[in-house]
């Protein structure tokens, strides 16, 4: 098959994928599936190595991630539990001046809650952003939802322990400590600047709060636990982190330490977190909660395991086809052209299929088998696709609807003070990943 004809059938893969979704209303699970089959079988593979390719993409990367995506999504529930978020966000209120809190907000969010589940944070967070943007004035309310969706969004992407972190990482064979420092290195620096920028924007008549707030937000009542003390909540990350850091730095050292090897072992330093987090729990939290904790982390892992598992399906039959091939030829010379491809594609199937982490692990999955061919990092990669997958949340998101209503905003507020922040986001990180990717 010619190489453009090859280049095209991709693409109208990718486009088959998101005319399911928005034009049928096919649930997304059932759309990433159609791609890579139709992928398949239209160059040629023919039936039977298509479906096997699909279930061992399916399975190899469930076996390589599976269990960090349980153990990080059951580490964020007790953390939940625990009111891990609320005794930090009281922290910063009252050591802060208000208009130092976004950007220590954007932070803390960023850096140290990645591994509770988006939904849930934004659950937790958004109630209290609302009670700080009282106290900063006019421009308090776009201000503090920005803060709150671009640190929740960079986190879930970007981010080990967050979920679209984790994914991407086990889809390119990125190592987590690696993972973890470039992810904060493009992370941290963003969610600063798009706050700053934001600001900027609301103190120029980007906000009216006649048309973009109602006043009828949404009152979460906090969770009857009994006390646990800041330090003790975050040890269930700030642990797992620090084992999977110390592993990093074994492996760029070439130490070659026993202990530090099996320290810094991805799946037991989770494993780990999640042990401390049961036991924690176990001292401190009533039986109900913590049979809530349990059941909410396991409904949350179903959908998330399975939309990351069909990814894999899509980079196996990638690498059965020429494709693979032909963007090594094509990009071989151009370290930013790969780069800019996988923010794009992440980018259109975000606003299509309204997943972050399917978008940008799909995304990623047409570069994985060439990954190490290309003579970049598969690192950037990586975070080329989570930057991508955080262009234009909107109303096909449950976060856009659960921001309207416990920031008590219109749809018009909505799009200012979630869908802009987290698209500048998107825009603000590709810059830099791609000067990384002069010096890696």
């Amino acid at each position: 098959m010619p190489e453009l004809l090859v280049l095209a059938n991709a693409m109208f893969a990718i486009v088959l994928v998101v005319l399911l979704v928005i034009v049928v209303r096919v649930h997304p699970f059932i759309a990433l599936l159609v791609g890579p089959m139709y992928l398949g079988l239209s160059s040629g593979l023919g039936f039977v190595p298509t479906i096997t390719a699909i279930t061992t993409g399916f399975g190899e990367l469930m076996g390589e991630i599976g269990l960090l995506i349980a153990f990080g999504i059951m580490i964020g529930s007790f953390m939940q539990r625990m009111g891990a978020f609320q005794r930090v966000v009281d922290l910063l209120t009252n050591r802060m001046a208000p208009g130092r809190i976004p950007y220590a907000l954007t932070g803390v969010v960023t850096a140290i809650f990645p591994a509770i589940y988006t939904d849930v944070l934004l659950l937790m967070a958004t109630p209290l952003a609302r009670r700080i943007a009282a106290r900063m004035g006019p421009e308090g309310v776009p201000v503090m939802a920005a803060a709150t969706s671009v640190g929740i969004y960079l986190a879930l992407t970007l981010v080990v322990p967050g979920v679209g972190a984790l994914a991407l990482a086990a889809m390119l064979g990125v190592d987590l400590g690696t993972m973890l420092l470039f992810g904060l290195i493009v992370a941290l620096p963003t969610g600063f600047i798009t706050v700053f920028l934001v600001t900027r924007l609301a103190r120029r008549g980007l906000w009216d709060p006649a048309l973009d707030e109602t006043t009828d937000a949404t009152e979460v009542v906090d969770e009857d636990v009994r006390p646990i003390s800041l330090r003790m909540s975050l040890l269930p990350v700030l642990v797992p982190i620090a084992m999977i850091a110390a592993g990093a730095v074994d492996r760029a050292l070439g130490l070659g330490n026993p202990m530090l090897t099996a320290v810094g072992n991805s799946t037991f330093a989770l494993f780990v977190g999640m042990v401390i987090a049961l036991l924690i729990a176990k001292a401190r939290l009533p039986i109900e909660v913590r049979l809530d904790a349990m059941s909410g982390a396991f409904a949350q892992s179903g959908q998330i395991l399975l939309l990351t598992g069909v990814a894999g399906s899509l980079s196996a039959v990638v690498a059965l086809t020429d494709l693979g091939d032909i963007l090594s030829g094509y990009f071989s010379a151009d370290t930013s052209a790969p780069l800019v491809l996988v923010w794009l594609i992440a980018a259109v199937l975000h606003i299509a299929i309204g997943s972050v982490s399917a978008s940008a692990i799909t995304s990623a999955a047409l570069l994985a088998p060439v990954a190490q061919t290309l003579g970049i990092s598969p690192v950037l990669i990586a975070l080329a696709a989570g930057s991508g997958a955080l262009f234009l949340v909107h109303v096909t998101s449950n976060s856009f609807w659960m921001m309207s209503s416990l920031m008590g905003l219109t749809v018009r507020g909505t799009l200012k003070g979630l869908s802009l922040p987290v698209s500048l986001a998107s825009l603000v990180s590709l810059p830099i990943i791609l000067l990384l990717s002069t010096v890696l």
